[in-house]
């Protein structure tokens, strides 16, 4: 069965994709011995999620999502291969947790692998906003996702490596033509209410300068930047860099570890409301950042979609 009305889809070879191993070692140690072990205790207390699926007649038939354990923070997702109505082998496996955070976005494009049992989403937020995202739900919701729907996404990501951001950290730009972009470009928003009007770029290529000030040199200081950059392979866009504040700081417990999670800005663009995320980490070193620091580092970004947006 195909949806007719799906985004565009893109596939790719399998390995292509970001290996659960890696992804796994954010978890344990041990991920040969553990995971296993973790996997069949998930399936002694299982849920089988249906994404955006409202009937069980909705869903693939050649696939089961199953998580686990049911109450534990953290969700073990097993892809497993039916036949006949009888599982016969898992697929793929990957942890995943809950996030409150939520956006409103549409699908731009699907980027699966040849088995079907995996994808990243580019999520079109609007406002020229894209996050890229690990499907948690697509072997379930595959069959549903529509072009041009606006969906409800829950967002949720794990670190792999986490610093603060110094204060004061700056950048000189002495290159003339990026003077005058910048010099322009905060000329035209200046006048403007700091609203960028429809004909920006030809206003900025039209500015000239005043005085012999405003071609010197620029000192931008982005210790307070809030960034994000996706992964550049196809397939792999889900592992991103990102640079922003914490607003929120927690803590959950799974398999006698300690995760410490922090709310933190992905996107914030001015004069708009920001793009949060929450972040896990069991890393020690990464546990005494505080609410209001400035944090970068490299993230799996997951995205988990349950609705349409009403």
């Amino acid at each position: 069965m195909k949806n007719q009305n799906s985004p565009e889809i893109i596939t790719i070879d399998d390995q292509n994709f970001g290996s659960h191993v890696e992804h796994w070692t954010l978890l344990t140690d041990n991920p040969g011995t553990d995971v296993p072990q973790w996997l069949g205790k998930a399936l002694d207390e299982p849920i089988m999620p249906m994404g955006l699926c409202t009937q069980e007649c909705d869903m693939d038939t050649e696939t089961w999502l199953i998580q686990g354990p049911s109450k534990a923070p953290v969700q073990l997702s097993q892809v497993i291969a039916v036949e006949n109505n009888k599982p016969q082998a898992v697929k793929t496996a990957f942890p995943c947790f809950d996030s409150p955070y939520q956006v409103k976005a549409t699908i731009d494009r699907i980027i699966s692998c040849k088995s079907n049992t995996q994808a990243v989403l580019r999520l079109n937020l609007g406002a020229n906003n894209i996050i890229y995202a690990f499907d948690n739900l697509y072997s379930v919701n595959h069959l549903c996702y529509e072009k041009d729907q606006l969906y409800v996404v829950n967002l949720n990501a794990w670190a792999y490596e986490l610093e603060t951001v110094s204060d004061h950290e700056h950048l000189v730009v002495d290159d003339p033509a990026s003077i005058k972009h910048h010099r322009a470009l905060n000329a035209i928003l200046a006048g403007n209410n700091g609203i960028a009007p429809d004909n920006l770029q030809e206003q900025i290529d039209a500015w000239q300068p005043q005085s012999e000030e405003d071609k010197e040199s620029v000192t931008v200081d982005f210790s307070k930047m809030v960034a994000y950059l996706y992964g550049e392979t196809l397939g792999q866009e889900d592992e991103a860099w990102f640079q922003g504040n914490i607003v929120g700081k927690t803590s959950m417990q799974f398999m006698d570890q300690d995760y410490t999670l922090y709310d933190v800005t992905l996107i914030h663009d001015e004069g708009q409301p920001a793009t949060l995320i929450r972040i896990a980490t069991r890393n020690a070193e990464y546990k005494n950042f505080e609410i209001g620091q400035y944090i970068r580092g490299n993230l799996w970004i997951q995205a988990s979609i349950y609705s349409k947006a009403t």
